[in-house]
C-alpha cells in the first residue's frame, strides 16, 4: 500500500477559493489594497499575507478564515493507483491558536468599551 501525502499550502487554498468564485487576482489585490504582484506572491507562496488580510480575503470569498489557516493534510491510501480511500486530517497550528486568542482578547476589549460608551449615552 502506497501512501501519498498532499499538504495544501495557503497559496493553494487562496488560488482555489478565488477561482471557485471566478475572481481575478487583480480584483482581490484591489480589495486588499495591494498590487497584483503582491497578491500573486501570496498565491505562489513567495510571501505570506498578514492575518488581517487573510480575514479580508475570507470575507470577500464568503469563507471562514479557518479554511485558509488550518493545516490540511490529505493522506491517500492507494493500492492499484485508485484513490478509493483517504483520511482527512485537520490540524490547528499553535500559531493559529495564538492569533485567534489575541483576536478574541481584542474583540472582548472592544465589546467592553462599547458597553461603557452605551452606559454613558443612556445616562445623558
Amino acid at each position: 500500500m502506497k501512501k501519498i501525502l498532499r499538504v495544501m499550502t495557503l497559496g493553494d487554498k487562496l488560488k482555489r477559493a478565488r477561482i471557485n468564485k471566478n475572481f481575478t487576482q487583480e480584483y482581490l489585490a484591489e480589495v486588499l489594497n495591494v498590487s497584483q504582484k503582491t497578491y500573486s506572491n501570496f498565491e505562489n507562496d513567495k510571501s505570506k499575507p498578514a492575518f488581517a488580510q487573510v480575514e479580508d480575503i475570507a470575507n470577500v470569498l464568503e469563507m471562514s478564515v479557518l479554511d485558509f489557516l488550518s493545516g490540511d493534510n490529505v493522506t491517500i491510501n492507494s493500492t492499484n493507483g485508485d484513490h478509493s480511500g483517504f483520511i482527512y486530517q485537520n490540524q490547528f497550528p499553535e500559531k493559529l491558536v495564538e492569533q485567534y486568542e489575541e483576536r478574541i482578547k481584542e474583540l472582548k476589549e472592544q465589546v467592553q468599551e462599547l458597553k461603557e460608551e452605551l452606559k454613558i449615552i443612556k445616562n445623558k
